[in-house]
């Protein structure tokens, strides 16, 4: 089963009728941000990450919030679109998060608690 979507893959299947019915941001840093969607023609109910092209390792990222959320938007999905940290725990509610985006919860956590910080919690991007 594929484990990520390009953008081409996303045109084809709502031309064929298909129906984005989740999507999430997640930051990994200040400038970057990664987007998560899960459709309705896809199998299973894991989300997918966006890449640059198919076959790539390389994933599509956005250097601001509201890049990320215009991206989402531009196919159709009209839901909360919610940002999370790296590493954030609730990630881990998600069926098909990048790796990359779950794995970086020791780092992130590790070195909030050694600054004497609390880490970010998630919170919706939605700049209008």
């Amino acid at each position: 089963m594929a484990t990520a979507f390009e953008e081409a893959d996303l045109r084809l299947g709502l031309k064929d009728g298909g129906q984005e019915v989740g999507a999430f941001s997640v930051a990994r840093g200040g400038e970057e941000f990664a987007i998560h969607v899960r459709y309705k023609w896809a199998r299973g109910r894991g989300f997918r990450i966006i890449r640059i092209w198919s076959g790539s390792s390389g994933d599509k990222t956005f250097r601001n919030p509201q890049s990320a959320w215009r991206f989402v938007r531009k196919f159709d999905f009209l839901g909360r679109v919610t940002v999370y940290p790296a590493g954030d725990p609730e990630l881990r509610q998600f069926v098909g998060v990048s790796p990359t985006d779950l794995g970086e919860s020791v780092h992130l956590v590790s070195a909030a608690v050694a600054d004497g910080a609390r880490p970010p919690s998630a919170h919706h991007a939605n700049p209008e």
